[in-house]
This record gives C-alpha cells, structure tokens and sequence, in this order.
C-alpha cells in the first residue's frame, strides 16, 4: 500500500511543478517521479515477495524472489510466464489456478513454442500442427464472467471471474516429455467415448504426444496397474457407441496409493472424468502431488445425468439423456389413452436434483405431474398426491407422471426405505416409482376405481447410449480445452462451460459447496413446467409454510 500512498502524494506535487517551474521544470520533475515511482514499485514487490517467506538476511535473497526475477528473465519472450505473473497480482481478478510453474518452484520456464502455431489462417495443413494464427491464442488477461446478466443493482466486482480456456502460444510441458492417463470414474453417460476419442486425438495429432494411457475400470486400472495404450487407431470410431470405451467402475478411493503408481508409471498428466466425487478425490490427488514436488498436472472433466454439477452451464451427456427419454415418455403417454382410468408412471435420473425431470417434461409437453427432490410433497391427505391423482381420473380418465429418482427423500408423511450404499458411498435410494404405483391402485380401489398403473424405468436406457450431435460437439470442446490447460501446466481445475465459454474452474471452488445447482422456485423452467402442467405444491398446509 506504501506505493499507492506515495504516488497519490506525487501527483498533485507534479501538478505544481507544472505550474511553477514550466514546461522545462515540469519535464525534469516529471522524470524525478518516474524514477521514485519505479523504485517503490520495485521495493514494493520485494516486501511483497518477502512476506510470502520465512525472513532471510539481505545478502540471501528468498526462493519466492529467485523465482520470480529468473521468470522475468524470459517474461518478453514467453506469454505463459505473462500469464502466471498477472495471475499472481493483487490487483488481478481473475480466480488463481494452480500451475506447476508455481507448485514446483520453477526458477525458469522453458521456452516451449505450441505446436499448433502457424503464420496463417489458410495455410493448407495436414497432421494436425502449425496452422493456428497467434491471434487464435489465449491472451493472458482472458476471463469468463460467473453471471454475464446485471441488473440495477447487480456489481460487476462481485461476481466471479474464470480463466478463460483455450490453447496457450508457448507451454510448460515438451510435447515429447509427456505420458498422460485417462480415467473415466463413477457411472455412464452419453458421450464418454467421444471425450476419449478427443483427448487421444488431440494429444497425438495436435501436440504430437505418442504416450497417452487408458485406465480399465476407473481407479481400479490405476491400483491394479491395468492400463492400455491409445491411439488414433483404436478410439477412431467408439464415438459412434455407447457406453465406455476403458469401461468405469465405483470403487475406493486411496489418494495416496493412486499417486504412488502415477509416480512410478510415469504419468504426468491425469484426465479424471466424474462427478461431484471424482472432484473431491481429484482435489484431494493435487493436494498430495503438490506436497510431493510431482510434476503430475490433475485435470477434471465433469460429468452428471442429473446436471447436479455447479457453476458450469451443463454437464455432457445432459441433452442426449432429455433426448433419449422422450421415448420411454411417448410409450406412457400411449399406454394410459389407450386405457380408461389408466396413469403413467416414468422414473428417470436424479438422486439430488430434478433437472432431467423437469427438461424431459418440458421437452414432451405432455405431462401431468412432475415430481422432483428439490419440493416435498403429501402423499395423503384432502391436498396431497393420490387425491389430485383419482380426481384427474375421474375427469381426464388419464395421467402421465414423471418422478425423479430423489424424489423419494422428499415425501413427507411416509418414507420408502433405502437400499444401502454403493461401492463409492453413494447412498441408494428406494424406488419411489414402484413405491407410487402401488399406493396409487391402493387408494383407486378403496375409492372403488378399476384403475391401471404401467410404470417404465428407463434410467439405464437414457444413460447408455451414444451422444447425440449437441452433446458430441460439446464433449469435444471440452476435452480439447483440457490438454490445452494441461499442456501450458495448470492443475487442480475443472473444464466446463460458462456462459457457453469454455473456462477453467479451481477444484476448491466446485468443492466448496458455496454453488449448489438445484432447482429453485422462482427458476424460470420450474415456473413453465407448473404453467403448462397445472400441477399443485400437493402439501396440506401450503398456508402455513
């Protein structure tokens, strides 16, 4: 603060100089403050490397200042050591991402030129380098806005600003020095083969890199030393299947043991692909390699069904499963009119949000009732549920219902028993839409109604199947924007969109629980589902509330 003081104080004594001692004066005056200014700037950044290390004598200069005066050595020539000294100023906005340069205490960077830079853009190329402009690059003071939408009282300085992601001119790791692992964790979803396909092409084509590793079965191929070695070759068409590729699985988590064997495998940059948990365990696997010194770069593509993932737009795989669920909706629609006093009953994804719910029921515009985990809801009672049901009967003769999976922890007065926990300690939840079924011909019979139920859990159909055209385009984007990061060093950050700008986001921000996506009452997609549904709360004292 002692610069900004001082300066503040020169320039009203610069304004008088002017005044007094004319055109000459004020010259000489105004070289004198450029000068002071330049050395409290110097001195200031000194005391500013100094406080972030222990007090050493004046003769030997702390580590943190080594660093940064080699850096700067080459700070005119290379913009990644630009980008990592703007990242580090105070002034600077932008939320911190990890890079290597700084956990390792690089004294000097290397002057890696990125392989894709060219002199043109229509250069005719062929091989995959040296055919991007520089203007095609990231400059260093590139951000994503968190909310790009303000109103009257919205600030701009208080929302969040992400470094903006995308290919970097000059790079911390050598293409010829790299050996990167893909791990695919948790369950599927649309679009995980095309990820794989796209992080082998671009790591081979691109940046020329020949050692790029698939773990079988998630962490388990890390801990039982199963790996198998991409190509060009072998992933060129699993774009167009379903499923995984190296096959995922939910296991245990030993931070410890996992990077053991990236250590003596050799692997230095680690793709996880996972949900809520994968973060966790991948914050947890940066926190270790960086206590270790280990030049391992840890990079999260994140992946839900549920689109339960915070502050990016929407998880890959998320229209695909709004698509593929259309059909499961059409056969229910079709069952219940072909029936007098027939309901519909689809249970689809979401153990803690509704989104796919609530996207699936906007889609097909012909639901009657969607339910999600976000809303309790009665089932009996003069308001509750199997009233509102046997009453549209009784006037429509049919009724659609979607139900999320979680929708079951939100029943108030009754509860369905959980079925355990999953390998990962996920908890499995009962099945609320059997449970619905049964209690709604239940409460029919007694009201002496000959109703049916067919009830369709389609889950696994909806998470199995190739990535249609939205999502495959979206899975590329983000797998390429990954190497770029992890190729120019940062580490312990997530990929994803923003604003439908691709981004990098610190693993501590996701995991901090400050940006939980649910679905709100006022949410605008929330608010034209009741609309075109006409569905009531279902609670019995919606007054008292």
């Amino acid at each position: 603060m002692e610069s900004k003081n001082l300066t503040q104080t020169i320039n009203p004594l610069y304004l008088l100089a002017s005044l007094a001692l004319g055109t000459i004066g004020a010259a000489a005056f105004n070289a004198l403050r450029k000068r002071t200014c330049e050395n409290t700037q110097h001195v200031f950044e000194e005391n500013m490397s100094a406080t972030a290390s222990a007090p050493q004598s004046p003769q030997k200069p702390t580590k943190k200042r080594t660093i940064n005066k080699l850096m700067a050595k080459n700070a005119n020539e290379n913009e990644l050591v630009k980008e990592l000294k703007n990242l580090e100023e105070i002034t600077c906005e932008i939320e911190r991402v990890s890079n290597l340069a700084y956990d390792l205490k690089l004294q000097v960077l290397p002057l890696n030129v990125n392989p894709m830079l060219g002199n043109s853009n229509y250069r005719s190329v062929f091989g995959g380098e040296g055919f991007l402009p520089e203007t095609a690059f990231v400059n260093h003071d590139c951000y994503i806005l968190q909310h790009p939408n303000f109103g009257p009282n919205d600030l701009l300085s208080r929302t969040k600003r992400w470094l903006r992601s995308g290919p970097r001119k000059h790079l911390l790791f050598s293409p010829d020095e790299v050996k990167a692992g893909i791990v695919v964790v948790g369950g599927l979803l649309p679009g995980l083969n095309v990820i794989i396909r796209e992080l082998t092409m671009c790591l081979f084509y691109n940046y020329k890199v020949q050692n790029i590793f698939g773990a079988k079965y998630g962490y388990n191929g890390i801990y039982n030393n199963d790996w198998i070695k991409l190509d060009p070759k072998m992933v060129k068409t699993i774009h167009h299947q379903g499923g995984c590729f190296l096959g995922t699985a939910r296991s245990k988590f030993d931070g410890e043991m996992i990077v053991d064997e990236l250590a003596k495998n050799g692997i230095n940059q680690v793709y996880l692909i996972g949900g809520l948990g994968c973060m966790k365990s991948a914050e947890q696997l940066y926190e270790i390699i960086k206590n270790r010194n280990l030049k391992i770069s840890i990079v999260v593509i994140p992946k839900s069904i549920e689109n339960e993932i915070p502050i990016i737009d929407k998880s890959f795989g998320f229209e695909t499963a709004i698509e593929e669920a259309q059909n499961p909706l059409k056969a229910a629609y079709q069952e219940t009119h072909s029936k007098k006093y027939s309901v519909g009953i689809v249970r689809l994804w979401g153990a803690h949000t509704g989104f796919l719910a609530l996207n699936a029921s906007l889609a097909f515009r012909s639901v009657n009732i969607c339910l999600v985990p976000e809303f309790e809801f009665d089932l009996y009672g003069e308001n509750g549920l199997l009233q509102y049901v046997y009453s549209r009967l009784q006037h429509k003769g049919t009724c659609v219902i979607v139900v999320a999976e979680g929708a079951a922890s939100s029943l108030r007065d009754c509860k369905i028993n959980d079925k355990g926990r999953d390998a990962s300690g996920n908890i499995k939840q009962g099945d609320i839409g059997l449970f619905l079924k049964n209690a709604i011909l239940e409460f029919t019979r007694e009201k002496g109604l000959n109703a049916e139920v067919k009830y369709i859990d389609p889950q696994y159909m909806v998470r199995a199947g190739k990535a249609n055209s939205l999502d495959s385009k979206l899975c590329s984007q983000l797998a390429q924007n990954s190497i770029h990061a992890s190729m120019a060093g940062f580490t312990g950050f997530a990929v994803g969109h923003v604003s439908n700008k691709t981004c990098m986001i610190p693993l501590n921000e996701m995991n901090s629980g400050n940006y939980a996506n649910r679905i709100t009452p006022s949410n605008i997609s929330w608010q034209r589902l009741l609309a075109g549904t006409g569905q009531p709360s279902f609670l019995n004292n919606e007054q008292d509330i």
